[in-house]
């Protein structure tokens, strides 16, 4: 039993691993593209105050989803194991999204 779950939860984490890298990677295409329109003195202001906008809420997206796989993949075992460690991590990481 103890290795379907190993398994089980190494595959949860593969697959938010590869969600984190597309995320990643979509926020490079779009630094990427930004950059490019800045190099060629392109777009408006406006336009890329738009572009940086964008930017801005895939990087929230993703710390949104980072912390969704910490909740799901790490303090739910943690949790178990040492309460108090995993309170403690969890106000570690809020204060660093919120800050």
């Amino acid at each position: 039993m103890a290795t379907d779950f190993t398994t089980h939860e190494h595959s949860q984490r593969d697959k938010y691993n590869r969600k984190t890298i597309n995320r990643i990677r979509r926020i490079q295409g779009q630094l990427a593209a930004l950059e490019a329109m800045i190099d060629a003195d392109e777009g408006s202001c406006e336009e890329r105050v738009l572009r940086a906008r964008t930017i801005e809420k895939g990087m929230s997206s993703l710390i949104n989803h980072l912390f969704d796989c910490y909740i799901e993949n790490t303090l739910a075992h943690d949790f178990g194991a040492d309460p108090q460690r995993a309170l403690n991590d969890m106000q570690k990481i809020l204060k660093l999204i919120n800050s």
